[in-house]
């Protein structure tokens, strides 16, 4: 039998066994004779064994040598274990305190800080008058050695503390008061450390820092400081100090490291100091801070790998999460990387309590979203690997684009463009697009007119990208019987007509002109083509600049595709066209636009900017600018913007600057990406067109005539006789021709042939002459044409005049409007951007065609001005609010600018300024998709009904007005919208969330929040019969439901919800503890349940706005029941759910006062690493190994040394009751500090000691706790001696454990 030695260990042995000493090896010597260190020699015989007198003993028959060789060991024993026990309290006195003078008291320091005075002669008295900070700042003066400094405060303070004593105070009022004397001691011992850190940089700085930390770090270690207080002082400094001190404090921290960090709520501020000091790193552009950045750094990346549970931060993970990343190449498929695992921790916290409809968008609408958010640059293969990966089915993904594409919720011709390069890229990929279209064609719908020409439309461009064959579908209509089928067939027949014969092969095109035979009206309806070709081949044989008026009535798509074949065929019989006239162009420009086909009008732009003519080019940009989306999405707008620049560079080395090409080009390259270059490059060349104008404008051969007053000007030649009459003009004058021109304009009779104007040329010439007082006079005249004090003119006839002439930008109508405020000025401004019959004919083709791009450029750089004067021209009554043009802006601007037509509404409508009327445009949109009128009323099932991935932006905003207008008739709105909503939740509504989120009010939030609580409370009461697919679906649309309306109801009293969060957690805990979770389905409930209950339990981390002391009590109870949790076996077999109620029990706490937490801590009084960091201040203390042993008494009295030890104050301040303490007499005790086993082994070690003393003094020991006072353990004895003199080395009595 091995004996357990204590440390160090030592074997009773010349030397422990290895197998190769000489004692190791067995001989007939070592058997017969022993082992001898030195054996005898030869000749000589051992006179010093005792072999001759005990061998005959231990080798005769029936004798008791043996046993009474045991007894002696035994004996031996005994007594050593009597001489280890402690038999008496401690009779330790401090030196004595005196009264000394200054001098003296020097002289005492100095021998103190001198080495070779021994100690002894200094404890004999100790000059009164030094401690707290004094005495720190004295040891430091007098560089006292670092143990003589630590005696000296352990006697001063031990003569402080046994001043209590000798006031007649004890017990707890006692304890109470070394506690707070502690505590001052500590709060001077962080004064003297703050002031020796802020001296820097004074002399000897550095060697003064360095003491102070040895000392407060001595201090520390020996126990003698209030520790909470002065670890939360560290880090309170850390957080607080600047940049310069930011090192030492660093220094600090990781003295003291382990200590904090090991309480969650102390190491988690400390995390959180270490990402603000980096966040502000981070955000500043200095370098000097580069080494303190990769220090703190390093100190992150220590919590990411050791504590990771500080890093649980969720309030501020958001602020924060970046500076903690996942490093990509750090982790595999396999392991998550320390950043990854923080991050899911914190995200796991974070998420329910900030989820947003945003973040619950369903797939398909994630996809709506991308599309509508694609821009002018976009690669097609990533795009389209995006919403594979989104959609991953071709089956579903080409129906949606489909969808996307013809939705009346969407507007613009882009989304065709992208819809078909999609699917073409799809088919190129391997999917079978063809046979998913026919099924699209194929499937009945409820889709309008409008709706299918724009499928049809998208399919057109699929077979002229050759990415959809014709010849299947024409025999899947002959096999389908589709052609004489039934009305709601006809979806699918009438892509027939729109198909383009010009890319179809001679049989399929023959075929589809015998089916069209048979189909009623179809060939007629292809004739209504005939005239408008005709039309085109008259104005191209003319030679002449078109009119401008509309050359086309609405016409179907078939007579469209039909036409734009007509033009192409004409432009490719013309060939390259770099001599292509104005005339030919702007002919086929309005054709190509009136039948929607840009690829053709791409075309067109391409192959004429080869030419010389400047206005030719200028309305060819004026064309990409009008067309940008489309260009965009067909891939061509980057060509034909760089072709149109190379262009521009020869003509201006060959030509006088063109300052309409100029303004025009300017427009473009600021609207499309990558040429911010060439934006300072135009500014330089109109500035010098502008020069140049100016100089021929000049004329000194009539300078005798400035002053000449016109009498008459009614007339063009009395205009231009004005015009040539000077260079100059006075501002009355000026202003004269600017009424009078600005006349002409709107009533001009005749329509303009020419390519510039006389209206735009009188305009340039005052610009010229006027200089800054045309500028001044033209922002007077737009005021007073905004407030609408401007009679007797067309204001907006003049304004786009101004506009189309250059002398004025659009957008600064539009800032004007704004400023002003008024309903008449935005409505003015709306008519200018959206109306195409403003410009009068007046103007130009040129002209007109310049002012349509110059509204198109507005309305893409100024979407959040516009919105706002939209919803102040809603206030005017007579503006137009179910317009095409209005309703389609606010569609446009919604699923392209949506943050910012939502952050406008929402403002109008918390300061009250939004218009009743526009309630009409949300309603209109709707309307377009119910196919009914405008007027008629929507219910509100009728729009939660209606609201789907394509239309929820929409919907949403009329859910928001609906119950507000029903509440003025109703009191019940409120609760009929949470019903309609209920069930769209119930029914698996695909949207939902964002009804929930963006159209409904807080009471509504509130009750719906409610319900859903209240489902899965009940959920969690008991353990579903069978888990299936259905319940999981449905508890966690609850929960979603439940975190989606949380905000609702934040900051109000939840004492009910933790109480019967904490009931719940109880119930599964008795549950798992009885074994009531045998079997498998059992066990699954229990967990869904528990699941349920940390999730709410989430949401209800953050305390109420105002605290009860209920509230608090519940989150008490709430946090002991998690820590029991923790603790229980079954829980510990599941390390994530051990990790999800650790970290909510830590986050919990924090909001839990420091005695709760204590309190906590003596209910489970079981010490476990996890509950330990979440409580703290729970440590194991480290006397619990020593105890008082004393005899019995028959009596049952106690002793006179327990009632002198009852009586010390500091056995009653460590908190330990007296049988936790008396587990074991110079063995380690079952203290909270102590692990089971080892309370269990020093349990098993008492007994034996017991018997012993039975057996040597026959009367039973009983033993009290002997706790240490660390400021009597002083490392030299004191003139004054006792029996227990705790000066000595308590290691002594370790020479034995028992």
């Amino acid at each position: 039998m091995a004996t357990l030695l204590p440390p160090p260990k030592h074997v009773a042995d010349f030397s422990p066994w290895t197998g190769h000493h000489p004692e190791d090896v067995l001989n007939e010597t070592v058997v017969k004779a022993g082992y001898c260190d030195k054996g005898p020699g030869a000749n000589q015989a051992e006179s010093n064994s005792g072999k001759p007198a005990i061998w005959q003993n231990l080798t005769a028959k029936n004798n008791t040598g043996l046993q009474m060789l045991s007894y002696l060991f035994t004996q031996v024993m005994e007594k050593r274990q009597a001489l280890g026990k402690c038999s008496a309290p401690s009779t330790f006195k401090p030196p004595p305190r005196v009264t000394v003078t200054d001098t003296k008291r020097e002289a005492w320091l100095k021998d103190l800080a001198n080495p070779e005075i021994p100690l002894r002669k200094q404890s004999r008295t100790i000059p009164h008058g030094i401690r707290g900070k004094l005495l720190m700042d004295q040891c430091l003066k007098k560089d006292i050695p670092l143990q003589r400094a630590v005696w000296l405060a352990k006697c001063v303070g031990a003569n402080e503390l046994r001043a209590f004593k000798r006031k007649g105070v004890s017990g707890l009022a006692a304890a109470t008061g070394e506690s707070k004397w502690v505590h001052e001691w500590t709060l001077h011992v962080e004064q003297f450390l703050e002031n020796v850190i802020t001296s820097c940089p004074q002399q000897d700085w550095q060697l003064k820092m360095t003491y102070a930390i040895k000392l407060a770090t001595a201090l520390y270690a020996e126990q003698l400081l209030d520790a909470n207080h002065y670890l939360d002082w560290i880090v309170s400094s850390f957080n607080e100090a600047d940049m310069d001190r930011l090192p030492m404090w660093m220094i600090m921290v990781q003295i003291h490291w382990k200590d904090i960090v090991g309480f969650i709520r102390r190491g988690r501020r400390l995390a959180e100091s270490i990402l603000v000091r980096l966040h502000t790193i981070a955000n500043s552009s200095h370098e000097i801070h580069k080494a303190l950045e990769l220090r703190l750094r390093k100190l992150v990346a220590i919590l990411a790998v050791t504590s990771r549970g500080c890093l649980v931060i969720p309030a501020t993970w958001k602020q924060y999460s970046y500076l903690l990343t996942p490093n990509v190449s750090a982790s595999n498929g396999i392991h998550q990387s320390p950043a990854e695992h923080i991050a899911r921790r914190n995200e796991i916290l974070v998420g329910p309590a900030s989820k947003t409809s945003a973040s619950t968008r369903g797939a398909l609408l994630q996809f709506y979203d991308t599309l509508d958010s694609t821009g002018l640059e976009f690669d097609l293969d990533q795009l389209t690997n995006h919403c594979l990966s989104l959609v991953p089915v071709s089956e579903e993904l080409v129906p949606a684009l489909l969808e996307w594409a013809s939705s009346p919720y969407r507007h613009g011709l882009a989304r065709m463009y992208i819809t078909a390069k999609l699917i073409s890229t799809l088919r190129k990929q391997g999917h079978d697009t063809d046979a998913v279209i026919l099924r699209y064609l194929g499937r009945p719908a409820d889709t309008s007119a409008q709706q299918d020409q724009h499928a049809y439309k998208v399919i057109v461009e699929l077979v002229r990208l050759g990415a959809f064959n014709v010849g299947p579908y024409l025999q899947w209509l002959i096999s389908s019987g589709a052609i004489c089928g039934p009305a709601e067939s006809q979806r699918t027949v009438g892509l027939l007509a729109a198909l383009p014969t010009g890319q179809l092969p001679p049989h399929v095109a023959n075929l589809r002109r015998t089916l069209l035979g048979r189909i009623e009206g179809a060939i007629v309806e292809l004739a209504g083509a005939v005239p408008i070709t005709q039309m085109f081949d008259a104005a191209i044989a003319d030679h002449g600049l078109p009119y401008g008026g509309e050359l086309l009535n609405p016409i179907s798509l078939p007579v469209k595709v039909a036409t734009a074949e007509h033009v192409r065929n004409y432009m490719r019989s013309t060939g390259q066209m770099a001599d292509t006239d104005l005339a030919a162009f702007c002919i086929m420009r309005d054709f190509l636009e009136c039948t929607d086909d840009i690829v053709a009008l791409a075309e067109l732009l391409t192959s004429s900017t080869q030419t010389d003519n400047s206005l030719l080019l200028a309305t060819m940009v004026d064309t990409a600018v009008v067309h940008l989306e489309a260009l965009a999405a067909l891939g061509e707008l980057q060509d034909i913007t760089m072709a149109i620049i190379e262009r521009y560079r020869v003509l201006r080395s060959q030509q006088p600057l063109d300052r309409i090409l100029i303004l025009a080009l300017d427009a473009l390259v600021q609207m499309v990406p990558g040429h911010s270059a060439m934006v300072d490059y135009l500014a330089s060349d109109l500035k010098i067109s502008e020069q140049q104008n100016t100089a021929a404008v000049c004329s000194p051969a009539s300078d005798s005539l400035i002053g000449m007053y016109a009498a008459s000007l009614d007339s063009d030649e009395d205009i231009d006789a004005v015009f040539a009459s000077g260079n100059t003009m006075d501002d009355q004058l000026l202003q004269r021709v600017l009424m009078r021109v600005l006349h002409r304009a709107d009533k001009a009779d005749t329509t303009c042939t020419e390519p510039v104007s006389k209206v735009s040329s009188w305009l340039n010439q005052l610009r010229i002459v006027g200089g800054y007082s045309f500028n001044l006079l033209l922002g007077n005249y737009c005021w007073a044409a905004v407030k609408g004090t401007e009679d007797g003119l067309n204001a907006a006839s003049a304004i786009a005049t101004l506009v189309a002439s250059g002398c004025i930008y659009l957008g600064k109508i539009v800032e004007v409007a704004k400023a002003d405020g008024g309903s008449y000025g935005a409505k003015l401004v709306m008519n200018l951007l959206l109306s195409s019959r403003v410009a009068k004919s007046g103007l130009s083709i040129l002209e007109k065609y310049n002012y349509r791009a110059s509204q198109r450029r507005c309305l893409w750089r100024h979407p959040e001005l516009i919105t706002r004067v939209l919803l102040t021209a809603c206030e005017h009554v007579e503006f137009d609010l179910m317009d095409s043009s209005v309703i389609d802006l606010l569609v446009m601007y919604t699923n392209t600018h949506r943050p910012i037509v939502k952050a406008v509404f929402e403002e109008a409508s918390a300061q009250g300024t939004l218009p009743a009327r526009a309630h009409e445009l949300s309603k209109a949109i709707l309307h377009r998709g119910l196919q009914s009128t405008a007027s008629e009323e929507l219910s509100l099932q009728a729009i939660v009904h209606l609201a789907d991935p394509l239309s929820i932006y929409f919907a949403a905003g009329e859910l928001w007005w609906t119950p507000r207008q029903q509440a003025e008739m109703t009191p019940r709105a409120g609760a009929v919208a949470a019903t309609v909503l209920l069930e769209a939740i119930q029914t698996g509504n695909a949207v939902w969330p964002q009804l929930l989120g963006s159209a409904v009010d807080a009471p509504t939030k509130s009750a719906l929040h409610g319900w859903a609580q209240e489902q899965l409370l009940f959920a969690a009461t008991r353990t579903p019969s069978n888990i299936h697919t259905n319940v999981d679906i449905m508890i966690n649309r609850n929960l979603d439901v439940l975190d989606l309306t949380h905000h609702a109801v934040r900051g109000q009293d939840d004492t009910a919800v933790l109480v019967t969060l904490n009931d719940r957690l109880r119930d599964m805990e008795r549950q798992l503890t009885s074994g009531a979770t045998a079997t498998m389905i059992d066990r699954d409930g229990t967990s869904l349940r528990l699941r349920i209950c940390l999730h709410v339990c989430t949401l209800h981390l953050r305390p109420p706005e105002i605290e009860s002391e209920g509230n608090r009590q519940a989150r008490a109870n709430l946090l002991a029941t998690l820590c029991s949790l923790l603790l229980h076996p079954r829980i510990q077999t599941q390390p994530g759910t051990v990790e999800y109620i650790f970290d909510l029990a830590s986050v919990l706490s924090d909001s839990l006062p420091d005695t709760a937490l204590a309190s906590i801590a003596r209910t489970i009084n079981i010490y476990d690493p996890h509950t330990h960091a979440i409580l703290g201040g729970v440590s194991a203390p480290t006397d619990t190994w020593l105890a008082l042993v004393s005899q019995a008494q028959n009596s049952g009295g106690t002793t006179a040394q327990q009632r002198a030890l009852a009586k010390h104050p500091s056995a009653q301040a460590h908190g330990q009751p007296s049988n936790a303490r008396a587990a074991g007499a110079l063995g380690q005790g079952p203290g909270v500090g102590a692990s089971p086993q080892q309370a269990q082994s020093s349990q098993r070690a008492w007994p034996l000691t017991h018997q012993t003393g039975n057996r040597a003094t026959g009367a039973e020991e009983k033993s009290m706790p002997f706790p240490l006072r660390r400021w009597e353990i002083m490392p030299d004895p004191t003139p004054v001696m006792g029996e227990n003199d705790t000066s000595l080395s308590l290691g002594l009595f370790g020479a034995r454990r028992v």
